[in-house]
């Protein structure tokens, strides 16, 4: 499953139609975040993100992927990456609605990005995709590489100081 998933990801990403141009973030109205719930101490750092997002005027979506052993978190819509067929098509109902949502700016916090995660990026309907880790099939348009890359809470208020820049 793996492997094929692979090949629909490169399949998709070359055969894209979707138009991606980013605008100032003066002008956006709606961003989505992706990413792997893995404890508390990451859900706070997004947390805070997202107030300083709200303060601005913005919405402010997430999508959090859960694991087996994690409980699914009431405060927002999950998904399992085990919710994907061998087609790269999703089952959740909160993937479809994430991937076919019109974002200003897709967020992907994450260092690891996973075969699933890929596709839902390939597949979204955002304007800019914007992304901490370089990966194979370049992604994302807005790339930062962050100096102290493991701590969550800097490459947040980083990816925050330079959208107020765009």
């Amino acid at each position: 499953m793996k492997f094929l998933l692979n090949t629909i990801n490169k399949f998709k990403n070359r055969n894209s139609k979707i138009n991606r141009a980013s605008i100032n973030y003066r002008d956006s109205k709606h961003l989505g975040v992706l990413y792997k719930y893995i404890d508390e101490n990451k859900q706070k750092a997004l947390n805070d993100f997202s107030k300083k997002l709200k303060s601005d005027g913005k919405r402010v979506d997430f999508l959090p992927l859960i694991s087996k052993k994690n409980a699914d978190n009431r405060y927002f819509k999950t998904f399992k990456d085990e919710e994907i067929n061998f087609l790269g098509k999703w089952s959740n109902s909160n993937v479809n609605l994430f991937i076919y949502q019109q974002y200003d700016f897709i967020i992907y916090p994450d260092l690891n990005l996973s075969r699933e995660m890929e596709n839902i990026l390939i597949r979204s309907h955002a304007k800019c995709r914007v992304g901490f880790i370089h990966n194979r099939l370049n992604l994302f348009e807005f790339l930062i590489k962050s100096d102290k890359e493991y701590d969550i809470d800097h490459r947040l208020n980083k990816l925050y100081s330079y959208l107020k820049k765009l």
